[in-house]
């Protein structure tokens, strides 16, 4: 069956099915590099795939090795013919959620107390930018297991709102008392919450060069109006004169 004979439902499903294995085979191999997100785009020709990274230089590797070997993996595994890979850096990683994630279990795994980390990766989120951020960490700590949640700014959980603005990661890391979840949703920066006013400045700027041109129309009235006064004064004041 021909690519466009096949129903259209098929497809969709299809390309999110290697979407997802893309974004978990990438999520482990560039895990050090800060990785963000995939894209493919198929051409006639080959397969784009734009990776999007913290750290391009990681995810290239010594004289292009991993680069390489990821697309050897990707002909073998994923079944591309031609792939052509594409290295983006993000311009503000602690935007992405998979990235903070990320960050947050590579510091737990040193070591460190996950309160601390997550009120530190907390404040680095709301620095970015970010309209909100929850982070929830759940797991074994000391003898009971449970959930700590951390919170700032809004975060909408429903609508779309949610699906449009919200980006939302998972991590799971093994650690000597058991696993722990990490799960982290941020709201992207220069959004209209709903219920929030929102001020036109476009709007508010041609009203004032509208009232600003008004202006100089009615002074320009007025000028012409004094003028005809002065002259109608001076007309009158001739002709009384000639009269005595």
């Amino acid at each position: 069956m021909s690519e466009r004979a096949r129903p259209v439902y098929k497809r969709i499903i299809e390309e999110g099915w290697l979407k997802a294995r893309l974004q978990e085979f990438f999520e482990s191999m560039l895990r050090t590099a800060g990785f963000h997100k995939v894209d493919v785009v198929k051409t006639p020709i080959r397969e784009v795939v734009t990776i999007y990274a913290d750290r391009p230089g990681i995810a290239i590797g010594k004289g292009g090795k991993r680069i390489k070997e990821i697309t050897e993996t990707m002909k073998r595994e994923f079944g591309f013919k031609n792939p052509y890979l594409r290295i983006e850096k993000v311009e503000e990683p602690f935007l992405s959620a998979q990235i903070v994630a990320n960050y947050i279990a590579r510091r737990i795994l040193k070591g460190e107390r996950h309160r601390r980390v997550a009120f530190a990766a907390l404040r680095r989120v709301m620095m970015a930018g970010a309209e909100g951020v929850e982070i929830r960490i759940a797991g074994k700590f000391g003898k009971r297991a449970r959930e700590d949640r951390f919170r700032a700014g809004v975060i909408y959980r429903c609508g779309g709102d949610y699906l449009e603005n919200v980006e939302y990661a998972v991590r799971n890391i093994l650690l000597p008392q058991g696993s722990m979840g990490i799960r982290v949703r941020i709201a992207k920066p220069g959004i209209r919450p709903p219920g929030r006013p929102y001020i036109r400045e476009e709007e508010i700027e041609k009203i004032l060069a509208e009232m600003s041109s008004k202006e100089e129309v009615e002074e320009e009235e007025q000028e012409e109006v004094s003028e005809e006064v002065e002259e109608v004064a001076e007309d009158e004041g001739g002709g009384t004169e000639e009269s005595e």
